[in-house]
């Protein structure tokens, strides 16, 4: 790429949207330098001689699993390191449900040769609950339900754990029964002058 920020969206749309795996494996090839790294949730590429052949296969069974697959990039980062918004359309092949959207950041990490920008990581960050939606979209109101009750336990445990005097702010009251509910703002904007 001579300028990954503008051309970075069709650089996605190849890998991941095309309907043809010539077009995919010609842009895997084009732009991933042939040492390239692919870190994802449920799959890891480490970077190493020709490991761009694996990436490729990943990118192969990704579209296996999922035939069409819809993909919109909001924003793009800067040359040498891109972070793209993304929100992807996945369905498994074999699941009669509807795809659902699923947000994802996307980290290219990129390596300049001969003038021009190549692929050389990729990382994909899901949330639990957008990944969830991705792969089976019923399970996502349980994925959601174990973040708040993962919530829910942390403060229970920070609380237990203040009474006992670890992690406690220096201001708590001496008895952990009475809370103050009124906000410090010590610390915001203070300014030395």
């Amino acid at each position: 790429m001579e300028d990954p920020t503008k051309e970075i969206t069709s650089v996605v749309y190849q890998l991941t949207a095309t309907d043809s795996p010539d077009v995919q494996k010609s842009a895997i090839e084009t732009y991933m330098t042939s040492d390239v790294g692919f870190q994802h949730p449920v799959c890891s590429i480490k970077p190493g001689p020709n490991s761009r052949d694996y990436v490729l296969g990943i990118y192969q069974w990704y579209r296996v699993l999922s035939p069409h697959i819809e993909i919109k990039v909001e924003s793009i980062g800067k040359p040498c390191l891109l972070y793209l918004e993304g929100i992807q359309w996945f369905k498994l092949f074999f699941l009669p449900i509807k795809p659902a959207p699923a947000r994802l950041i996307i980290r290219l990490t990129l390596r300049k040769k001969d003038g021009l920008y190549y692929i050389s990581q990729q990382e994909d960050f899901y949330h639990p609950e957008d990944f969830a939606a991705l792969l089976l979209p019923t399970t996502a109101p349980f994925v959601r339900f174990g973040l708040t009750v993962g919530g829910v336990v942390s403060n229970i445990l920070a609380r237990g754990a203040n009474m006992l005097g670890f992690w406690r702010p220096a201001g708590e009251l001496e008895d952990p029964g009475i809370a103050s509910h009124a906000p410090s703002e010590a610390g915001l904007y203070d300014k030395e002058e």
